[in-house]
């Protein structure tokens, strides 16, 4: 039950945009960053970890294994800001990808959460504010397994 809760409430806090101070602006520099950090992406987890990432729905699973090493050595040991801050987004902008590539329908571009900007896809249709994987990585990092971020892909995914 308190698995479900945490599930609930990172879908809620992570997809929900109905708050008034979250907006989304399309951005055509980002799917070029994207691109980048999902090809580092590939190439870091098959070197370090031995995984294939194969841009599937699937691979999520694998991003979180290794998410959750990540996050306990960071959270026992510690690690510079802005070395988390380019783990997140590579590992962020592989989920991202991901879900675009399956799924479509999402532009890159940044969304604003209470003055602060952040990575995110928004819808094509209407250019609202979608999710953003990124700082969902960074929460994973942060607090460990009650932010599993393939709990968080399949409640966007709707699997």
């Amino acid at each position: 039950m308190r698995k479900l809760l945490v599930i609930l409430v990172l879908f809620l806090t992570s997809v929900s945009v109905q708050a008034e101070n979250i907006t989304f602006k399309a951005d055509s520099s980002v799917p070029e960053i994207a691109e980048a950090y999902y090809q580092d992406c590939i190439e870091m987890v098959k070197g370090q970890f031995k995984l294939d990432l194969d841009g599937s729905d699937e691979s999520i699973k694998h991003i979180e294994s290794v998410l959750d090493n990540l996050s306990e050595h960071v959270r026992a040991n510690g690690m510079d800001k802005n070395r988390v801050y380019n783990l997140a987004k590579m590992f962020g902008f592989y989920i991202g990808e991901v879900y675009k590539r399956n799924h479509g329908g999402v532009t890159w571009g940044n969304v604003i959460i209470d003055g602060t900007e952040y990575y995110a896809l928004g819808k094509s249709k209407d250019n609202s504010p979608f999710f953003w994987p990124v700082l969902n990585v960074m929460k994973r990092i942060h607090k460990g397994r009650d932010a599993n971020i393939q709990h968080y892909y399949s409640s966007i995914v709707g699997k």
